[in-house]
């Protein structure tokens, strides 16, 4: 049978995104997880590649070295939610004018090295301890829990819950066989429920204003888990939930 894959619950989600300063980070990442982008896509996005009116980017993966494999080498347009799109904005106001979203530090005419993006989504893992060891391999080397593709996974997922559409999740992941699709299926039953309950508890609120049963920080997390905030919105949020006032977690 094949492994499910782990994803994170809104928890996890909350922590990794307060465990984020850079801008150019957290809008990679939210690439990943509202969009399913993977490591190398995000990595080669053009600011050409993102269409505001149609709220979508296009992801041009048929130079992709890794093309033989399932699901690379495949164009695909991927929409983005809205609650995304005024903090991309927002961050191409920030680097100016530019070829690339995430642009190499050494080249800006060239995209960031996967591995300066890894490196730096694994710090930020670390900083919400969420940085976990899963297993060791064959030759003794770590294995972690929650890696970028991640992300992805958790964005199908949802997607897949939401949804029901499994051709829908298909094309947005960019899977040429829906056999690859179905494995999310599988994770929406024992695992699904367990997230679930782990992040909200038995009795699962229906609606936002069933939300004052919850208190204003679980208000805010689960706020930002259904997308209705931004991670930018969420940061000051929070913050004003610390200095005392809460009333502006529901509205935002």
């Amino acid at each position: 049978m094949r492994k499910l894959p782990k994803i994170f619950n809104r928890e996890d989600i909350a922590k990794l995104v307060d465990a984020i300063d850079e801008p150019w980070l957290m809008t990679a990442i939210l690439f990943g997880l509202f969009c399913g982008l993977r490591l190398g896509e995000v990595c080669n996005l053009r600011v050409q590649d993102i269409d505001f009116t149609a709220r979508r980017v296009c992801v041009d993966d048929s130079k992709n070295p890794r093309r033989t494999y399932e699901g690379y080498g495949k164009d695909r347009v991927v929409p983005f939610p809205d609650c995304f799109s005024s903090s991309l904005k927002r961050y191409l106001e920030l680097i100016g004018e530019q070829t690339y979203l995430f642009p190499s530090i050494r080249n800006s005419n060239t995209p960031i090295a996967t591995g300066h993006l890894w490196r730096a989504y694994k710090q930020a893992l670390l900083r919400a301890n969420l940085c976990r060891v899963a297993k060791t391999d064959a030759r003794g080397r770590p294995r972690h829990q929650y890696n970028f593709h991640t992300l992805r996974h958790t964005y199908a997922t949802l997607i897949w819950e939401k949804t029901g559409d499994i051709l829908s999740v298909k094309a947005a992941l960019g899977h040429s066989k829906i056999e690859t699709t179905m494995i999310y299926t599988h994770v929406t039953s024992k695992v699904i429920q367990d997230k679930v309950n782990a992040a909200f508890g038995q009795n699962v609120p229906q609606k936002l204003s069933d939300s004052a049963k919850l208190d204003p920080l679980g208000i805010l997390m689960r706020r930002l888990a259904l997308g209705e905030i931004d991670g930018e919105t969420f940061r000051r949020l929070k913050q004003e939930i610390r200095q005392g006032n809460n009333a502006n977690v529901y509205i935002g």
